[in-house]
Order: structure tokens, then C-alpha cells, then sequence
């Protein structure tokens, strides 16, 4: 790679890098041209000539995440179907626990701003993609119950997975439980329209999950501390 080419990918990663600080800190409202220039330290033209607005900042972020959310899901390579539909909840997980503070900003500007549409549209398909591929391969398995109709598992599989997000990124989930949170519900669901192996894989590990998955412990836990 020509130094000139190093230089502009390594000043358009501090640009990026910047930005999740700022949005981490200060909310997408908080992000400023000027303060990410200084931050970043680049000028306020650099920015537009590398990355463009403030709304292409924060989008080029966007697809600089959504390919390691991907990259984290193609390491299952040669797994089971369940496995390969759960690595796409379990990559989400990482990716939200990499940097819990600008994700908790990014996933309320989701839901929060009109503007953020073209956004949501590739977060949604990114997930829609990975999910559908993760369920031809259960339905190629013959996993499936013969009723089962596998485009509308997709959409059911996303909203379990969106709702987890949110309810952590609004506080009302701990980073500890998101994982047991977002897993227990996949495999919940998945276990209702499953067959054969597959289907005893997933209660197998839905029991593993269930406690870490209650919002104070398990029913044992609590039993013992009413007792208590």
C-alpha cells in the first residue's frame, strides 16, 4: 500500500475511533464537526474529504461494525445449524459489550431519530442476511417441523434479539444477563419449531441459560431466599 493510501486509511480510522468517543460521551446531538476534528486531530475538510458528513460518520462507523459482526459469525464455519443461527446472537453480544457506552448511545438514536433510517435499514438487513442463512441451513438439515414457514422464523428471531439490545442499552438489562438474555429467547423459539436433534440441542441449552436469563437469579435462588 502506497503511503499516501496508509495515511488517509489511518487518518479516516482516527476520525471513526473519535466519533465513538464523542457519540459514547456526549450522544450523536453531542458529535460536532469541530470537535471531531480535534479529537481526531485532522482538519474539518480532512473529515468531509474522507468520510463526508455528520451523518456519513456516523454510517461509515455503522459498516465498519456490521463487517465484524459478520466477520464474528463466519468463524462458526462448519458448525451445527443451531450453533450458526446462535453465533449471530452471540456476535451481537460481543460487538455490544466491545463498547457498551457508544453502542447504548448508537442503539437509542435507532429508535429515537427519523434521521437515522438509512442506518436501521443496514443493521436490519445485516442481521436479516446472517439469520436466513443460519435457518436454510436447519431447514436443509431437516430440523424443521413441516409447518414451519423459515421467512417468517427470521423476522421472529430479529425482534428477540432487538428487544434484548434495547432493554440493555436502556439500563433495564445488565451487561451480565444480556448473553443468557438474548440466547434463552433464540432457543426458546427455535425449540418450538424444531425437530429431532436439533430440537434437544436447544432445550439443552435453554435449560443452561434459563438462570442467568431470570431477572433476579433462578427459581431455586429464590426460593431459598423467601425461605431465608
Amino acid at each position: 500500500m502506497e503511503l499516501r493510501t496508509r495515511q488517509m486509511a489511518e487518518r479516516r480510522e482516527r476520525i471513526l475511533a473519535a466519533a465513538r468517543e464523542i457519540i459514547a460521551s456526549s450522544g450523536y446531538a453531542g458529535l460536532s464537526m469541530r470537535d471531531l476534528a480535534r479529537q481526531s486531530r485532522v482538519t474539518v475538510p480532512t473529515i468531509y474529504n474522507l468520510v463526508g458528513s455528520k451523518d456519513e460518520v456516523l454510517f461509515a462507523a455503522v459498516e465498519e461494525q456490521t463487517a465484524r459482526f459478520v466477520a464474528g459469525i463466519e468463524e462458526t464455519q462448519g458448525a451445527s445449524p443451531v450453533e450458526l443461527i446462535l453465533s449471530v446472537h452471540e456476535s451481537c453480544v460481543r460487538e455490544l459489550l466491545r463498547l457498551p457506552r457508544y453502542y447504548r448511545s448508537f442503539l437509542m438514536l435507532l429508535v429515537t431519530s427519523e434521521a437515522a433510517g438509512r442506518i436501521r435499514a443496514r443493521v436490519a438487513g445485516a442481521l436479516a442476511g446472517e439469520l436466513a442463512r443460519g435457518i436454510e441451513a436447519l431447514s436443509r438439515a431437516g430440523a424443521l417441523a413441516d409447518w414451519v414457514e423459515p421467512k417468517a422464523l427470521g423476522p421472529l428471531l430479529q425482534r428477540n434479539l432487538n428487544v434484548a439490545s434495547l432493554q440493555w442499552a436502556s439500563g433495564e438489562l445488565a451487561d451480565a444477563r444480556l448473553r443468557a438474555v438474548a440466547l434463552y429467547g433464540a432457543c426458546c423459539i427455535l425449540a418450538g419449531v424444531s425437530v429431532g436433534a436439533s430440537r434437544d440441542e436447544l432445550t439443552r441449552r435453554a435449560a443452561e441459560l434459563q438462570s442467568g436469563a431470570q431477572p433476579n437469579g433462578s427459581r431455586r435462588a429464590q426460593a431459598e431466599r423467601r425461605r431465608g
